[in-house]
């Protein structure tokens, strides 16, 4: 598997709408009481004037939380962005999910210390 580029990152980056992203904040994985966002469950999140399109992952898929999670992400979508005709929020199983996608704050509510301070 070749790993990420500078690039990869940088488009990784228009696939994540901000407002999307701040919305699905308040999302938790009800296992570790983290967001989804944190944890790096979010793949993709893409708003256009049709349609809310979020891919997301699981920290496992054998999580049996996994429906109350999507309907979780749904319900906050649609509530924040209760004008758009359509919310589709879909599992996603690749890329297989890591650790290393956690966000710095994800970390820091894990216990863990910043990447590059172990």
């Amino acid at each position: 598997m070749r790993r990420p580029s500078r690039k990869d990152a940088e488009d990784r980056r228009d696939w994540l709408d901000p407002d999307i992203i701040e919305c699905l904040t308040d999302v938790l994985d009800p296992e570790v009481g983290i967001s989804v966002v944190h944890l790096g469950l979010v793949y993709r999140a893409v708003r256009t004037s049709e349609r809310i399109d979020v891919d997301l992952t699981l920290t496992a898929r054998t999580c049996p939380l996994a429906g109350l999670i999507v309907d979780d992400a749904r319900a906050c979508l649609r509530r924040r962005f209760n004008d758009c005709p359509a919310i589709v929020v879909r599992l996603v199983w690749t890329p297989i999910w890591t650790p290393d996608r956690m966000t710095e704050r994800g970390l820091a509510l894990l216990g863990h210390p910043p990447r590059g301070q172990a």
